[in-house]
């Protein structure tokens, strides 16, 4: 559930504001509002702590530091001088590199060089002349300008290598490609290898030396990143002549400590509840079993609202189903069980806390091995399922190897989506029936009739008219069903003109219908990418069949086993993640109407 979150404004005589500033980090609960969007005190310290954060990614970091060492006092300017040694060191590394890299380049280009003699071209620029040369194909030597004398140094059946010997600044006029001569004999080139070679050596001995400094870069980071908050915070602050003030928000709860240490440090505190404008954080607390679900919504970085709701529960619910239905295969789901409590076990012997990634795992694989053991599954493999032992637990209707499953299959997941979809339109019934006007609630059930009589329709069409025939009451359903969402849908306090406002949305409200007729469509998903699963299976099970005889092949066959079906794993695990999350995000959240507009409490805090 979303937390009630309280406004506080924090008053204190203006010469103790940063006094104060440091006290509030200390205590840690107010998330401060009405920060500039640009602060140049911080945006100095986020390009030093840039700095420090590229210097401490080059370098290997040491063991973990002591207890003592982590409390340490860190000075930021010994870390910034050695944050720009480290990086002057690896421009310096790069640059060797590329230096050998071309060394190396230039040796092997001397092999085609070979009797033209670095030491007489050196000798010979000494002298004010100068030496060019050109590819010229055979036929055009002619064509080389009059005046200068042409010597061949290399030949080819399709290139001349030609040299001229002119002036130094001589212009020469020609067609022809220049050719560029080595400017270091073999020995110099040797020479300057060894001497790079010996300067890596060197810089390596000093660079090894520099994991020692991680630890001091990585609390400077982190001093950095205090820093930074601390320059928000005075930039958040309101002033008059004597006195400084700052707003944020906080959790209810939370409230009566604020309230302490006010009363300690004699400030003045204003405590409101939200304003209608106010851009509120969002605090979610659940019981542990529902947090489970809290990792997903971490990864997709969204947040509802503070005046949005929580979905958690449902999502968990709704989400453990699919992902069953998507993987689809017992005995993927129990190699996926076997994995996460081998990592759960390891956790709990080390006396450490299973986190909700893990938990969810537990709950999403034992649903996959019940799905797959109830379809048939287990593996793709039509022997297993037929075993006395495993057989029992098929239900015929829904087995992956019967093909007249498949419309079964189908019908629980229209029933499905429109059960999701009937639960985001009576949730909406209840919190806008302690709204006013009390009226406007009934568009949600006018959406609800409207579901139920299109999921009739949906039956009959995309199914079967011989087994699922449109009754009567469906047309009857989505008919009141319409009629309520005009009427009701846009009424704010004067009942005929919502009415005719109702019916000037009309086209609106008939593109909405045909969304939740296509909505409800969409998770038929989840048979076609369960039914992909299962059928990838099966082939590489065909493949593998084919392959096994012999010794060389059974092991190719293992082998093409094993790949496939982590192949065939990794795909339905992206298809979860395409498909499963997508059906609470957009269809379930759609009709909730959620935008997911919120962002998370992040409270000033040391």
């Amino acid at each position: 559930m979303i937390v009630a979150m309280k406004k506080a404004t924090v008053i204190a005589r203006r010469q103790e504001k940063n006094d104060a500033l440091k006290k509030l980090r200390r205590l840690g609960v107010l998330h401060l509002s009405a920060i500039p969007a640009q602060v140049a005190s911080a945006q100095e310290w986020r390009e030093k702590k840039a700095l420090l954060e590229k210097a401490l990614a080059l370098i290997a970091p040491r063991p973990a530091p002591l207890p003592s060492e982590t409390c340490r006092a860190v000075s930021l300017e010994a870390a910034l001088a050695a944050a720009r040694s480290i990086l002057e060191k690896h421009e310096t590394m790069r640059m060797l590199n590329d230096e050998y890299a071309n060394l190396e380049k230039e040796i092997v280009r001397l092999h085609d060089w070979q009797g033209v003699s670095v030491s007489e071209l050196r000798a010979i620029r000494d002298g004010d002349y100068e030496v060019m040369f050109f590819e010229v194909p055979p036929k055009k030597l002619g064509l080389i300008p009059p005046g200068h004398k042409a010597f061949v140094v290399k030949r080819s059946k399709t290139l001349l290598w030609v040299a001229l010997v002119v002036k130094a600044g001589t212009a020469v006029d020609h067609e022809f490609k220049p050719l560029h001569a080595p400017r270091h004999g073999a020995a110099e080139l040797e020479k300057l290898q060894a001497e790079n070679r010996s300067a890596q050596r060197r810089l390596r001995l000093a660079w090894d030396k520099l994991g020692s400094e991680a630890g001091d870069l990585e609390r400077a980071v982190h001093a950095a990143s205090r820093e930074i908050e601390l320059a928000e915070a005075v930039a958040a602050m309101g002033h008059t002549e004597a006195l400084s003030y700052l707003t944020g928000f906080l959790p209810g709860d939370q409230v009566q400590g604020l309230k302490q240490s006010c009363l300690d440090n004699s400030w003045a505190l204003l405590i409101q509840e939200p304003a209608a404008a106010d851009d509120v954080p969002t605090v979610i607390r659940n019981k542990r079993w529902i947090d489970i679900i809290s990792p997903v919504f971490q990864l997709l970085g969204t947040v509802p609202g503070y005046r949005e709701i929580d979905i958690s529960f449902f999502f968990l619910i709704f989400f453990a189903f699919f992902f069953a239905v998507i993987i689809g295969d017992a005995g993927y789901g129990l190699v996926l069980l076997s994995a996460t409590l081998l990592f759960t076990l390891r956790l709990h012997r080390k006396g450490r806390k299973i986190p909700n990634a893990l938990l969810l795992m537990l709950l999403l694989s034992m649903s996959t091995v019940v799905w797959g053991a109830l379809t048939g599954t287990w593996f793709g493999s039509a022997t297993l399922a037929s075993l006395p032992w495993l057989s029992w637990m098929t239900i015929p209707a829904i087995s992956s190897f019967d093909p007249r499953s498949s419309e079964t299959i189908k019908y629980i997941c229209f029933i499905t989506g429109t059960i999701h979809i009937s639960i985001a339109h009576l949730w909406n019934f209840f919190r806008q029936a302690r709204e006013k006007p009390f009226i406007r609630s009934f568009a949600q059930l006018g959406w609800l009739f409207l579901v139920l009589g299109l999921y009739y329709l949906i039956l009959s069409l995309v199914l079967s008219k011989e087994r699922f025939p449109l009754p009567s009451f469906a047309t009857w359903l989505i008919g009141t069903g319409l009629a309520m969402i005009i009427v009701f849908s846009r009424q704010q306090g004067r009942f005929f003109q919502g009415i005719a406002m109702g019916v000037s949305n009309l086209l609106s409200t008939f593109l909405s219908g045909i969304s939740a007729f296509s909505d409800i469509i969409s998770y038929i998903r989840l048979f076609a990418v369960g039914l992909a699963t299962v059928e990838i299976a099966k082939s590489f099970n065909h493949m593998a069949a084919g392959m096994a005889h012999g010794a060389l092949g059974i092991i190719l066959a293992s082998i093409v086993l094993l790949l496939g079906h982590t192949l065939n794993l990794a795909m339905g695990a992206l298809a979860v993640v395409v498909h499963g999350v997508r059906l609470n995000m957009l269809e379930f959240s759609g009709h909730l109407g959620m935008e997911w507009t919120g962002r998370p409490y992040k409270p000033f805090k040391e």
